[in-house]
């Protein structure tokens, strides 16, 4: 993730002063006096479909299951990437998470299984075990009664990318994946962050998500409470 071009292409976008925006790299912005949480997994463009679909349109007539498989490189902190795919999952589900169960090495791979209030039936399976030069692999899937959305296509296993240049003398094609023209060069990862800071931006309103990521930080802590003891842990009777 490039902070300085994530600034400058959000400065651009916004028509906001470049040296007002400060971010750091564990997500949090800071502008005119205010430190505002980012969640950019709430702005990936996939995910907001799949959450328009599954929520907001109710296309499945009642959801039975959900499924997130993360695999990031080695030196990302699974402990954030937790985070991030169980916020995504009540998210995704507008549910919450009443209990989960979970086994696996804290420090390289998690399964987790849960239920939520409405009785869904939820699993995570996060692991960093990738190379440094290697795309992460991500997939959410949720089913129904009618039917799955999935924000990748059914037999895809590693995430493609829209352009693959071919050239002499390289073992490997060079890649684009391109979302949005006013962000050309951006990873579909920072377009995420960029668009979570326009949408604060344009807000102006406090950050309403710090208290929700205190309920999420609490999760983490029920999974790796789980892993200790190896038994189930309730959030909620």
């Amino acid at each position: 993730m490039d902070i300085e071009k994530i600034k400058n292409v959000a400065s651009k976008i916004s028509g906001t002063d470049a040296t007002k925006l400060n971010m750091t790299d564990d997500l949090c912005l800071s502008f005119n006096g205010k430190n505002l949480r980012l969640t950019p997994w709430r702005y990936d463009r996939r995910l907001l479909a799949v959450r328009a679909l599954s929520v907001e349109e109710n296309r499945l007539r009642g959801i039975c299951s959900y499924k997130s498989v993360v695999v990031h490189k080695a030196s990302e902190d699974i402990k954030k990437l937790l985070l991030a795919e169980l916020d995504t999952c009540q998210w995704l589900l507008d549910d919450s998470i009443v209990s989960v169960y979970a086994i696996g090495n804290p420090d390289k791979t998690l399964s987790v299984m849960m239920r939520t209030e409405g009785d869904i039936l939820c699993s995570i399976e996060i692991a960093t075990t990738l190379s440094e030069d290697t795309a992460p692999i991500t997939r959410h899937e949720i089913v129904g009664l009618e039917g799955m959305i999935s924000d990748r296509s059914i037999n895809e296993q590693v995430p493609f990318e829209a352009i693959y240049v071919f050239e002499d003398g390289k073992k490997s094609p060079t890649t684009y994946t391109d979302m949005d023209s006013l962000m050309l060069g951006c990873t579909p990862y920072e377009v995420s962050v960029i668009d979570n800071i326009l949408y604060l931006l344009d807000s102006r309103e406090e950050n309403g998500v710090e208290n929700a990521l205190e309920d999420i930080r609490y999760l983490c802590d029920c999974v790796m409470k789980s892993i200790e003891t190896g038994s189930v842990i309730m959030i909620k009777e």
